[in-house]
């Protein structure tokens, strides 16, 4: 058979297949799926080669007998393989020129459809433009065509959520503040404060006083069932409250000796241990060590009691069973708060949420959030007016409390979580805001920076919309750009995010987007209309920045909406040279990918029939273009991540694991980024580097083919 005709018959196929397919915007999205359903069919002919072909010349060549002529001649086995490959690699190539060729053909085709498309919408949406620069997309269509490839400059930061104060407002540096009804929250880890140590104790007491009640309610059981005459009952119950008060022995040694150690570490810590509120000697370790004292003395009486306590004397033993219990118990948040009311409601309350979210080891995959529904326990919802210092009770109590008081989980590490629930309103703390009052009396700085966390989905970092100050911004930095790279003329920004799917559809969408030249007063503003199924462009007049450091300021200014932002939302958008060649350059990819598919297909027909090895490399392919699931969800992955852990940090271990993690090698890299059917320039250190892995597995599979079928029974 001629394999060569599947070449032209391909072309075919994918000229019905993007013809019928259905595009949402034909300006924009034409080329980009046409260019993608190129690769794909040139992607799946390369298998069909890999997979079906490369593995049926050697087994057929052996069961007809015309392997026993080919290796009684001067052939080595090696030359036999490496001739196999090579021409099925050669094959693939003509064949995935042809369809380059034609594919190329019509995209010339197309793109004049396209840009004759886009000179009748320009003309469509003139009168109904909002802003100039709605116009800057279609524009470029029209003036360049649809075959153009990209060189793309991403932000160094970014994006960073910070707030547009009011104008005429001088915001404290020093503070850092959140917008209300914004989803952005301030987050401190606990885990360095000793708030847990402070539940620790409570608990190591609460359990030692509960299981010296039970030991008193199985004696009370037990009076109970004798003057009932239950003597079965009576005894069952004696001998629980001996075991219980054993226990009870037990649990106050254990809390006597926890309490001393926390003493212990106060005496030693430096500066030296905080006054404590109402005790005598003014240090916070007498308090503690007081409490381990009586502790370990009760834990002395329960030891001493079983010893001479009978069924007789037992009312006046359990007259003198010491109930002890913990002075008034009670931890102390104080926070530092700075607030601002919107300038349309200057006397409004500001409301807040705080959280404390206790956090779980959960599956290997690190700290987690307990569920929704048992976090919700530790909130506490609160309205303050002006700057306010809030202190609130802690509480480690399971029994309700009145009064606004902040619940702490008895499990797990500890975060404390700020929110602003008011549209509009700002809330904001300076370092070193959040203290802890112990229940000592002790003040202990709680941590000095806290996080700012935005609200994120699919990835996104999402800011919300509003038409008044202040309001959020994402902020992208540019750190110093080479004025070489910018070219002529001024320079194409490119904005691309995901609008707010709950918003309605008839919502009109205003962007603003301010670019500043760090370090001085002049800015730049453009407004826009951001669309949702393609790139919005803007120009940068090379009079304001022709180079070096650039940041963009990107805000919402509608109310009902919001933007999802990802790192490369705002990119420079440079020129990338002709499209034939970027093209070109995806086709070679796609062939190198087809050489070690091949490659792999004729090395397993070295030892199996053609029927095996097809099965052989098809599981084979499966298994290597599903590596990234299997290396997340099964054990092999966890055997992968092993071995990586204990390679250590080497430079050259992390560049190898980047294409092939044992034992799975990486085929997906081998193919061209999706990114190039959206027009970015496939650089050339990316196609040496996957010329450079598919040169070495043809190797490696040449030479172990060249040695099974040394070791395969051919003559004779």
């Amino acid at each position: 058979m001629h394999l060569w005709i599947m070449a032209p018959l391909a072309i075919l196929v994918f000229i019905a297949v993007d013809w019928y397919s259905p595009r949402f915007d034909p300006v924009f999205d034409t080329i980009p799926a046409a260019v993608g359903t190129a690769l794909f069919i040139m992607t799946a002919l390369a298998v069909v080669v890999g997979v079906f072909f490369a593995t049926y010349s050697i087994p057929v060549e052996v069961e007809t007998r015309v392997a026993y002529t080919l290796i009684t001649k001067p052939v080595s086995r090696l030359e036999l393989v490496a001739g196999k490959t090579l021409g099925m690699s050669l094959l693939l190539l003509a064949m995935l020129g042809i369809i380059w060729a034609g594919a190329y053909a019509y995209f010339v085709a197309r793109g004049s459809d396209v840009q004759a498309l886009a000179e009748q919408r320009r003309k469509e949406v003139l009168p109904r433009a909002r802003y100039e620069a709605d116009l800057n997309a279609l524009e470029a269509v029209v003036q360049r065509g649809p075959l153009l490839t990209y060189r793309y400059r991403r932000p160094d930061s970014g994006p960073d959520i910070e707030i547009h104060h009011p104008t005429g407002t001088a915001p404290d540096g020093n503070i850092r503040w959140i917008l209300g009804d914004s989803g952005t929250r301030l987050r401190w880890n606990l885990a360095a404060t000793p708030l847990r140590s402070w539940i620790n104790l409570y608990l190591a007491f609460q359990v030692a006083a509960q299981t010296a009640d039970a030991a008193r309610g199985a004696f009370r059981l037990n009076l109970q069932a004798r003057e009932a005459g239950d003597e079965v009952t009576a005894r069952e119950a004696f001998g629980v409250g001996v075991q219980k008060l054993r226990d009870a022995a037990d649990a106050w040694n254990r809390a006597a000796r926890l309490w001393e150690n926390h003493s212990r570490a106060l005496a030693q810590s430096t500066p030296p241990a905080p006054v404590a509120t109402g005790d005598s000697t003014g240090r916070a370790d007498a308090f503690y060590r007081r409490i381990a004292a009586s502790m370990g003395k009760a834990a002395e009486t329960f030891a001493r009691i079983p010893a001479d306590l009978t069924e007789e004397n037992l009312p006046e033993w359990v007259a003198r069973i010491p109930d002890f219990r913990l002075p008034p118990w009670q931890a102390q948040l104080i926070l530092d708060l700075a607030v601002r009311a919107p300038p349309e409601a200057p006397d409004r309350p500001t409301p807040i949420t705080l959280q404390v979210v206790p956090l779980t080891l959960g599956g290997g995959q690190g700290a987690e959030a307990v569920p929704d529904t048992e976090a919700a326990r530790y909130t506490l919802d609160l309205e303050i007016a002006g700057p306010k210092t809030l202190t609130l009770p802690l509480v480690f109590s399971e029994s309700e409390t009145p009064g606004d008081v902040l619940w702490l989980p008895a499990r797990g590490d500890l975060r404390l979580e700020l929110r602003c629930r008011g549209p509009g309103h700002l809330v904001g703390l300076k370092p070193a805001a959040v203290r802890l009052v112990g229940p000592a009396g002790e003040t202990v700085q709680g941590p000095k920076e806290s996080e700012l966390v935005s609200e994120s989905f699919r990835h996104r970092q999402w800011i919300g919309g509003r038409a008044a100050e202040p309001r959020q911004m994402a902020v992208f930095r540019f750190k110093d750009v080479p004025r070489e790279i910018l070219g002529i003329g001024d320079t194409p920004v490119e904005v691309d995010f995901a609008l707010a799917a709950w918003s309605p559809t008839t919502l009109e969408t205003t962007a603003r987007i301010t670019f500043l030249r760090p370090g001085e007063d002049d800015s730049v503003t453009i407004l826009f209309t951001p669309e949702m199924h393609h790139s919005s462009l803007l120009y940068l007049d090379r009079k304001f920045w022709n180079g070096g450091p650039l940041e963009a300021r990107l805000e919402c200014l509608t109310n009902e909406d919001s933007f999802g932002l990802l790192p490369e939302s705002v990119r420079l958008r440079l020129d990338g040279g002709p499209f034939t060649l970027n093209f070109a350059k995806a086709a070679l990819q796609v062939w190198l990918f087809g050489t070690v598919l091949a490659a792999a297909g004729v090395f397993l027909s070295t030892r199996f029939s053609w029927f095996v090895s097809i099965f052989a490399a098809i599981a084979v392919f499966i298994v290597c273009m599903s590596r990234q699931f299997i290396l997340s969800a099964t054990p092999v992955g966890e055997a992968a991540r092993e071995l990586s852990s204990r390679a250590g940090a080497s430079s050259l271990w992390t560049w190898l694991t980047g294409f092939f993690v044992p034992p799975i090698p990486n085929l997906r890299s081998l193919l061209p980024d999706a990114s190039v059917n959206l027009g970015e320039v496939l650089p050339l250190a990316s196609l040496a580097t996957t010329l450079g892995w598919a040169a070495l597995a043809v190797l490696v599979t040449v030479l172990l083919g060249a040695y099974l079928f040394r070791t395969r029974e051919v003559a004779g």
